[in-house]
């Protein structure tokens, strides 16, 4: 369970900067509300693309499933807050080419520390 609760971590902490720094500049996002952004993008992303497509189709996959839920999950939240999606073309370029790469590394993370787990596990 800590190899969850670390994985969780660091994917809020890349999402969170990620969020923080571009969504107040490119939209009438504030950083409070970005960083509450990041965190149900990261829980819903963590749970669905990371535990379950991972594994089963891939890191390709995955990310692709990640930048779909993220650009879902932003344009939801930035349409409740402000009425209207405010984030301009360049910051939607901006924030979901930088998650993606994020993702992939993330990823490669999860399936390393993970992978162990499961082996140190079956043992």
């Amino acid at each position: 369970m800590n190899k969850h609760a670390t994985a969780l971590a660091v994917k809020f902490i890349v999402i969170g900067l990620i969020s923080v720094i571009i969504l107040p500049i490119f939209s009438q996002i504030t950083t409070g509300q970005a960083v509450g952004i990041a965190l149900v993008l990261t829980l819903i992303a963590y749970f669905l693309a990371d535990l379950v497509i991972v594994p089963r189709y891939g890191n390709i996959t995955a990310v692709v499933a990640d930048v779909i839920i993220a650009a879902l999950v932003i344009g939801i939240a930035d349409w409740s807050v402000n009425g209207v999606i405010t984030l301009s073309p360049a910051g939607w370029v901006l924030v979901l080419a930088i998650l993606g790469v994020g993702e992939w590394f993330l990823h490669k993370y999860l399936s390393i520390s993970l992978l162990r787990v499961n082996t140190e596990t079956e043992e």
